[in-house]
């Protein structure tokens, strides 16, 4: 959980508008994981989800995050997006990843991907291969968002880190990482995650207000 999100005072956060009307408050930032680490859920059982020998033996850290969803392994070739408003709706969460999610399809569509989906509960897929996994954190109206996109990572080692999972989409099919994963560079799309992070976010600032305009607490 990046703790910027929860500690900065939402009068601090930057706003957005549309045409020059009302601003409202967003906080999101892109950026390239450089040190591998595997991350758990809030609810997640490290002994069933992560292959603990292997991660000391390559003294990779196990980490915790407040958010729900899976295991992920984060590390270069890895774009994370975090994204964070007041929302309206404290229920809306199903709604919520929808279109947040996207907004970063559209995102990526933009930078040179396919026309990427939302499966399961909240992933980004092309097909039935994942390529992105997202998790929702709440606090009242705060929401926030995390996401992790596989631009071009090591996904051998995603496959020696982690467990099979023991919770999974139906369109998972009982699939191994190697064969469930797909990046965005096998999908064609050049840029690297460092350069993605540039595009996306040059996008979310011009988009933000507009897809969250009646849904946002001012």
């Amino acid at each position: 959980m990046d703790n910027w999100v929860l500690n900065l005072p939402k009068e601090l956060w930057p706003k957005y508008s549309i045409n020059n009307a009302v601003k409202s408050p967003f906080l999101f930032r892109f950026f390239e994981t450089k040190k591998d680490v595997v991350v758990l859920s809030s609810s997640n059982k490290v002994n069933k989800e992560v292959n603990q020998e292997e991660c000391h033996k390559n003294n990779i850290p196990i980490l915790r995050r407040k958010g729900g969803g899976g295991t992920v392994v984060l590390g270069q070739g890895c774009l994370i997006l975090t994204f964070a408003f007041y929302g309206k709706d404290v229920f809306g969460n199903s709604r919520y990843f929808q279109m947040i999610n996207q907004m970063w399809i559209n995102a990526l569509e933009k930078a040179g991907c396919p026309k990427l989906t939302q499966q399961g509960i909240s992933d980004i897929s092309y097909f039935n291969k994942k390529i992105a996994g997202t998790s929702i954190f709440r606090k009242k109206h705060l929401l926030v968002y995390q996401g992790s996109l596989l631009v071009n990572p090591n996904l051998e080692l995603i496959s020696k880190l982690l467990c099979h999972p023991s919770r999974e989409p139906d369109y998972r099919g009982g699939r191994s990482h190697d064969q469930f994963l797909t990046t965005t560079q096998n999908l064609g799309c050049k840029l690297n995650a460092s350069e993605l992070a540039i595009f996306c976010h040059k996008y979310f600032e011009e988009n933000v207000s507009q897809y969250f305009k009646n849904d946002v607490l001012i």
